[in-house]
This record gives structure tokens, sequence and C-alpha cells, in this order.
């Protein structure tokens, strides 16, 4: 019983700080991009890059506060968008080349690197080594976790009409350009987009199980009593 406990608050610990890192990693890659786009503070908030690093930090810090038992609905959630981050940005944006190549230490070199390479990492392993006493997520979160990326959509769409043709940013990524695809085009992009997201949600969901799983076996092995040798006979 006393093993348990020291192990769990170990976890705990261990969590804590993997987390911190995680925070200040969004933190600084963060600040790197508003540096960068000074001209309006309100510019990156437009970036899903910038909203789902923003949602990581706080849910970081609420668990890093809290410490209670996690949700792994929300916590999936979180997952999902850092790892679309991510891979969008690699490859769709980057062409899969090196993150190395345009790191710098000024403008987006470092912030680019911290919240397309850092972060996407930093989940996808805390969504695997830590909380597997939690109740794993339901399949159909895959499709629940599709509101938010929605709803950035319908934001993308909306500020597009409201705003001028030379505004900064008006369709914040190329494949989300009306201007470019026409809404036809967009739609079949987003649907597309659609089904990367639930795939790759039904994917985190399936990884997270089995290492539930693989975690519960060690931890039965660990805890099986020990087998005994037969004790030999004393002669009379």
């Amino acid at each position: 019983m006393g093993c348990g406990i020291r192990a769990m608050v170990l976890s705990v610990s261990w969590a804590t700080m993997f987390r911190s890192v995680g925070i200040l990693a969004a933190v600084v890659g963060l600040g790197y991009t508003w540096m960068a786009l000074d001209d309006d503070p309100l510019n990156p908030l437009v970036l899903f890059t910038v909203q789902s690093n923003l949602l990581l930090a706080g849910y970081y810090g609420w668990r890093v506060v809290r410490r209670g038992p996690a949700s792994a609905e929300v916590k999936g959630a979180v997952t999902l968008y850092l790892v679309v981050t991510g891979l969008i940005w690699h490859f769709l944006r980057m062409g899969g080349s090196s993150p190395f190549e345009h790191l710098s230490l000024s403008g987006f070199g470092l912030g680019n690197l911290l919240l397309h390479y850092v972060t996407p990492v930093v989940v996808v392993i805390d969504w695997l080594v830590f909380d597997r006493n939690a109740r794993p997520p339901r399949w159909a979160a895959a499709l629940a976790w599709l509101a938010y990326p929605l709803a950035y959509l319908i934001f993308v769409l909306v500020r597009g009409v409201m705003l001028p043709p030379d505004a900064w940013k008006r369709y914040p990524y190329p494949f989300l350009d009306v201007d470019i695809f026409g809404y036809g085009g967009v739609v079949r992009m987003a649907i597309a987009l659609a089904a990367c997201f639930v795939l790759l949600g039904l994917g985190l969901i399936a990884l997270h199980r089995g290492a539930v799983r693989a975690g519960r076996t060690a931890a039965a092995s660990r805890l099986a009593p020990a087998e005994t040798a037969p004790a030999e006979a004393v002669e009379p």
C-alpha cells in the first residue's frame, strides 16, 4: 500500500514538472510570436497555432495548480489540437523540411520551433505517460473534438467577409483562403481536414488505451505474489 502511494506521489511530481516545462515552452513561444507581430496585439489571436498553445498553457496551468483527477476528454482535445498544429505546420506550411533550417533567436524562428514542434511533442508524451489511472476517453470523443475546429472555421470565414481585401491575414491560412479557392474549395478542404481530425483523434484514443493496458499489465505483474519454492523435507 505504501509503495503504491509513493509511486502515485512520484508520478504526480514528474507530471507537474513535465507540464511546467510545457507551460514554459508555450509562454516563451507565444511571447516571441507577439513580439514579431507587434503591429496589433490582437493579430496573433487569429492564428490556430496561438489559440491551441493558449489552450495548452491554460490547461496545464490548471492541472499544475489543481492536481486533481483528469478528464481524458478535455486532455485529449488539447492534445489533438496541438498535434494538428504541428502536423499542418510541418507538412503543409514547411513542406516537411527540417525545423532547424529556419531557427533563429529573433522574429518567428524560436517561436515557430516552440509552438509547432516542442509543445506538440510535449502533449503526446504526456498523453501516453501520465494519467494512466484516469478513465480512457470514449471513441465518440473523436467526433466531439471537432467542435472547436468547426467554430474556428466559422470564425475565419465570417472574419474574412468583414475585413477589407488588403487586411493582414484576412484568411490566416492559404488552404482556408476563399479568394484563392472559393467557398466550395474551402469547404472541401475543411471536410478533408475534419476527416484528418477524426482519424487522428481515434488514433490518440487507441494509443492512450494501449498505454493504459500496458501500464495495468506492468502494475499487475509487480503486485503478483512471488512464487515460493516448496520447502525441503526435514529428515528425522
